[in-house]
């Protein structure tokens, strides 16, 4: 057979193999060949008369469309691909599916809902595995996602998991997989939505749809870390695919992230340019929920650049666009952003504005948007806290509650060999954990079971020297000075979520993703990786610290178990061959502890391999030295046995 120079079919001829063909250059985002195979499969099908055969192709054809964003040509070729089917065969359910997709992508939320949950009892009672799969990812991404109902979605995507590992249909898992880390991403669940993305680059495709939506969430993720230059390259990757295949709702989603990239950076006008793009690439395709989205972050360039009137116009138009479309989420952010507005305006209608945005983030349960819009949220929250009314207190209450709740940036901390704290990506000012033994207090939590310390314990370890009743104010403005060093923006009286203080005990609570290259050190040594504990041991723990006797206890036994790993890691590279890399971890280990016999009888060894007789005796010899000046001893048998070996006694 001759190559037709179709790289994924050679010359397709029946209807069939024409709609494999599509599907095949579909799944790697070659859409322009996807297309011309599709319609040349519905040709194919007419010119057979059989109605079947006609109602698959179309249906292929309607998706193929769909991904082009031709909805009234989706609406068109499904329904006449549901004229030609029976009740109950497959064809029937895309059909159904193509007009539930035709209608979220156009707003019409409810009857999209409506038309998946049609597809899913259909699938469920025929056995029809691909489109119940198909029709439980519709339901999460097209109306559970932009309805704001995140924990459905996500249960949505995590049966259509299941099912594609059930029925081995891994081509399908890669869009569950892309809704499950979005929306992670949006709640604040950070892992996850990592975890979500590991699982994707393993079965997306490289320059398909999904692979362009896995650029733009870690490109989101990097964002929210502060790293703007790595979002701006993931975007980049990003929009490269989004147009080539000519999907709007990703283009639109790139747009967006451009525009949060440029206000990192400073560039309003920039950000203002992207939003601006967004709204109106949202608009052309009339994805009315995208719209609003966009206009909210216009908004907040407008905002940002001096324009309040403009600000609150785009404000005004999103809540417009978003409150029919039951967009839960963005219609709550929407209001946040305007009630912030009219408060640092001191507008009279100010306070309803609050009180709508407060009712739309409390019943949404949204406590991680207040987190996301910390810089908005936190100010009003504490302009509210002396809230008298009944109805105003409750609602500050549930708002304080759902944000003690929203997971922080996790923290990461280094001790060995310098201390320092970063806080997601960024570095926490060392001067702050200076202020008043801040970082000494929490050096010694991290240090501490479970992380929890009575005050009398505090005291005693940081204020050996006073009285417990003297003791007390130094101990509050220590874990005053670290509550506002871990979060800077918090407002007296608020909760930290990373320190309490109550009930005569203190608490460091680490959210998920933290870290600690110290125990990540003791759980690789544990595991007897040697070499990646040694790649994190860098010097000694908490060498700024070395003369705090608290500490004392913790910085030996890091240093015993740093020997042991250089030992045992110098060991496995002899018996791996590599005698050089051996000696290498052998004079580190030397130079901590130049008496340890058993590192020295490695090195001996080492060095006979490498044919170096001179370095060998030279090992034995600043032994014997050692012992006998420091310990009046000889060294061990097996040593002596090697040495007289080497001089040829």
């Amino acid at each position: 057979m001759t190559d037709s120079g179709d790289p994924i079919m050679s010359r397709p001829t029946t209807v069939a193999s024409l709609i494999a063909a599509s599907q095949a250059h579909e799944r790697s985002g070659d859409i322009g060949p996807a297309h011309r195979h599709a319609r040349e499969a519905v040709h194919r099908a007419r010119s057979t008369g059989e109605p079947e055969s006609i109602a698959s192709a179309l249906a292929w054809l309607g998706l193929v469309e769909f991904r082009l964003g031709h909805y009234e040509q989706v609406r068109t070729l499904a329904r006449e691909a549901l004229s030609l089917t029976d009740a109950e065969t497959p064809t029937r359910a895309e059909a159904l599916l193509l007009l539930g997709m035709a209608a979220t992508e156009t707003d019409d939320l409810a009857t999209g809902e409506q038309l998946y949950q049609q597809v899913i009892d259909l699938s469920r009672a025929t056995g029809n595995a691909r489109a119940l799969v198909r029709a439980l990812h519709n339901l999460a991404a097209g109306v559970y996602l932009p309805q704001g109902r995140f924990q459905l979605a996500l249960a949505a995507d995590a049966e259509a998991l299941v099912r594609c590992s059930e029925y081995r249909l891994p081509e399908l898992a890669v869009y569950s997989l892309v809704t499950s880390a979005w929306v992670c991403w949006i709640i604040g669940e950070r892992q996850h939505a990592q975890n979500s993305l590991a699982d994707l680059a393993r079965t997306a495709a490289p320059t398909s749809l999904a692979t362009g939506y896995l650029y733009c969430v870690h490109a989101n993720l990097a964002l929210d870390d502060g790293d703007v230059d790595e979002a701006v390259q993931l975007y980049a990757q990003a929009r490269t695919i989004a147009e080539t295949i000519g999907e709007p709702g990703l283009n639109i989603q790139i747009r967006l992230g451009m525009s949060r990239a440029s206000k990192s950076r400073g560039d309003t006008a920039s950000a203002a340019a992207w939003a601006a793009e967004a709204v109106s690439t949202a608009a052309a395709v009339r994805y009315r929920h995208l719209e609003g989205e966009a206009l909210t972050e216009l908004a907040r360039c407008s905002w940002l650049g001096g324009d309040l009137e403009a600000a609150e116009r785009h404000l005004r138009q999103a809540i417009q666009s978003l409150a029919p479309l039951g967009a839960a989420y963005d219609l709550a952010r929407a209001r946040l952003v305007l009630a912030a507005l009219l408060h640092q305006q001191r507008r009279p209608e100010a306070a309803t504005a609050w009180v709508l945005a407060a009712s739309a983030v409390a019943g949404g349960g949204y406590g991680f948007l207040l987190e996301r819009e910390r810089s908005l949220a936190i100010p009003l929250l504490a302009a509210h806290l002396g809230a008298s009314e009944p109805a105003a207190r409750s609602l500050l209450v549930q708002l304080l509650n759902q944000l003690q709740k929203a997971l922080p940036p996790p923290l990461h901390v280094t001790m060995l060999g310098r201390f320092q704290v970063r806080r997601g990506r960024q570095l926490i000012d060392p001067p702050a954990l200076r202020w008043r033994r801040a970082g000494e207090l929490l050096a010694l939590l991290l240090l501490s079971p479970g992380r929890c310390l009575t005050a009398d314990q505090v005291t005693d370890a940081l204020w050996p020297e006073k009285e417990p009743l003297a003791a007390r104010t130094p101990f509050h403005h220590a874990t005053s000075a670290l509550r506002r060093a871990l979060e800077p923006d918090l407002p007296d009286r608020f909760p930290s979520r990373y320190l309490a203080v109550e009930g005569g005990q203190v608490t460091l609570t680490l959210p998920p993703g933290s870290t600690v290259d110290a125990e990540t050190f003791e759980a690789h040594w544990r595991r007897g990786e040697w070499e990646p504990a040694l790649g994190l041991c860098r010097g000694e723990l908490l060498p700024d610290l070395r003369y705090a006797g608290w500490a004392v206890t913790a910085r030996e036994r890091i240093s015993l178990l740093h020997q042991r790993a250089l030992l045992s890691a110098a060991e496995a590279r002899l018996a791996a061959g590599v005698p050089h890399r051996a000696l290498e971890l052998i004079e580190q280990l030397l130079a901590l502890e130049p008496w340890h016999e058993q590192a020295v009888l490695v090195g001996m060894q080492a060095s006979v391999a490498l044919n170096d007789r001179p370095r060998a005796l030279r090992h034995y010899r600043a032994l014997e030295k050692e012992l006998r000046q420091e310990l009046d001893t000889a060294p061990a048998a097996e040593l002596q046995t090697l040495y007289r070996k080497l001089i040829g006694l």
